[in-house]
């Protein structure tokens, strides 16, 4: 069996049943198994059915990873029948686009959608968000200008007399 990965692809949960031993599943090659050479395995996981007993794969998908709980929803008994090894992937596990040609010992059961990041802009309307709230620098008087040069004239004019002793003393 062949899967295609979609360019820009992102999102998307597969679920897949191992038919092997605990110790192959234990041992497995995940990207491998999968058919690639390269990616992500941080977005691979590979677990037995017995460890989310209580919560269900179905809760852990919609739950522990955001997909979308309507698309899960359909297949809840699948995947609640599921016993034995799966194999958990994100879309981020893959580098690019191309064909996944997973091991014969894999069996997709379902590719879920995840929920998105919302990144519509939110209008802000306080005082401190408007364009030069901040307190603006005032500037320099005329006065302390003057200090200021004056202060710079006779550290100069020290310097000079007390390099005059050295010279001539």
């Amino acid at each position: 069996m062949t899967l295609t990965i979609a360019p820009g692809e992102a999102g998307l949960i597969r679920v897949f049943a191992l038919s092997m031993t605990a110790r192959e599943a234990k041992e497995l090659d995940k990207l491998a198994a999968l058919g690639l050479t390269e990616g992500d395995v941080d977005y691979i996981e590979v677990f037995p059915t017995k460890n989310l007993e209580g919560l269900g794969l179905a809760e852990y998908l919609v739950e522990g990873l955001g997909a979308l709980e309507g698309e899960v929803k359909a297949d809840k008994g699948k995947l609640g029948a599921l016993g034995g090894w799966v194999m958990v992937v994100q879309s981020k596990a893959f580098s690019g686009p191309g064909p996944l040609s997973p091991q014969p010992a894999l069996t997709l059961i379902g590719v879920y959608g995840q929920e998105g990041v919302d990144f519509t802009p939110v209008t802000v309307t306080s005082e401190a968000a408007e364009l030069y709230s901040a307190p603006q620098k005032k500037t320099m008087s005329e006065a302390r200008i003057s200090g200021m040069v004056a202060t710079v004239v006779l550290l100069f004019l020290a310097l000079f007399v007390v390099m005059f002793v050295l010279i001539g003393g």
